[in-house]
């Protein structure tokens, strides 16, 4: 488990990931200059901008602390760069999990960390990591043209289109997060629950109180307070 250990947290990974994260700081910050130029160019108003810049921010505030959460979890089995990599670019704490896990069992360990996780158990789990989480990124770089242009011609064709479109995939990225908790139940159920109700709630001060400000907070209050709902009846309840 040591040697395995030392390789993990080689520097070279270590240099590896800083400088991965200088590049992606360096790609927000252009990208952000470059929002900032457009939403000019289109007439928007400084404040909007602004407003929707901070709204970003709040609302990736509370998913933040579960990265860093997870993170902190990984550490120990995984080494500190390979998790720092993978949960700074592309990655999500079930999913590097679960592979990594893929990647053990393929070399007939069941456990991560454990005795038998050798340096070559570890290579196994990262490239696991690596390859399964990749295919999304290739279909953007070789297919996106041709997708944006599919999507231009049917928004041409019905300006529905596009409201449907972004409706269906808002919707389906929610759904993949709903899955497992309700297959699940108990306390994982009960907290996307209580989380649903929360924002409902704001939803209805903002629609028919007409309570504007909330709109960039509702998101990420409705988060805090199912994290808060969880520690309440884990600690009380048991579930």
């Amino acid at each position: 488990m040591r040697d395995y250990l030392l390789i993990a947290n080689n520097k070279v990974f270590f240099i590896c990931g800083a400088i991965l994260v200088l590049f992606i700081t360096f790609q927000s910050l252009v990208y952000l200059r470059l929002a900032f130029k457009e939403g000019k160019r289109i007439g928007l108003t400084k404040e909007k901008m602004i407003k929707a810049f901070r709204t970003g921010v709040i609302s990736t505030i509370v998913p933040t602390l579960a990265v860093i959460v997870a993170l902190i979890t990984m550490t120990p089995i995984l080494g500190i760069p390979i998790p720092w990599m993978r949960l700074s670019i592309i990655g999500s704490a079930p999913y590097e999990i679960m592979a990594a896990g893929v990647g053990a069992k393929s070399m007939g360990i069941d456990t991560l960390g454990g005795a038998e996780y050798t340096a070559e158990v570890f290579a196994s789990s990262i490239w696991i990591m690596c390859v399964g989480s990749i295919w999304a990124v290739l279909i953007v770089t070789f297919l996106l043209k041709k997708i944006k242009v599919r999507y231009s011609r049917n928004v041409e064709t019905d300006t529905r289109w596009r409201t449907t479109l972004m409706n269906a995939a808002f919707l389906g990225v929610f759904a993949i997060f709903m899955a497992d908790p309700i297959t699940t139940g108990g306390l994982p159920l009960g907290t996307m629950l209580s989380g649903a109700s929360i924002m409902t709630f704001f939803a209805l001060l903002i629609i028919r109180y007409k309570q504007k400000w909330l709109k960039e907070f509702a998101l990420a209050f409705s988060m805090v307070g199912a994290m808060l709902f969880s520690i309440l009846f884990t600690n009380f309840f048991k579930l």
